[in-house]
C-alpha cells in the first residue's frame, strides 16, 4: 500500500462504510496512513476489490468514496 500523509476531513471512520458502492480505504497507524490504490467493496465480515471480487486481508480504519485514479 502506498503510504499518503495527507489525510484530510473527507475520511470517515470505517465503521460506517456502506456495503453498496466502490470505496477508497486507509489504514492509519504508527506509519502513518497507508491508502490502497484500488477500488474496495465491503463484504459480510470482509473486503474484496472491486475489480477482481477477489477477497483482501486488510483492517481499514476510515473510508471515503472511490473517484478514481488518473
Amino acid at each position: 500500500m502506498p503510504s499518503n500523509n495527507n489525510i484530510n476531513m473527507e475520511w470517515t471512520p470505517i465503521s460506517t462504510a456502506p456495503f453498496d458502492r466502490d470505496l477508497e480505504i486507509a489504514v492509519i497507524n504508527y506509519d502513518g496512513t497507508h491508502i490502497l490504490a484500488f477500488p474496495v467493496r465491503r463484504i459480510l465480515g470482509s473486503w474484496i476489490n472491486a475489480e477482481t471480487k477477489g477477497r483482501i486481508e486488510v483492517h481499514p480504519t476510515h473510508w471515503r468514496e472511490w473517484q478514481g485514479k488518473p
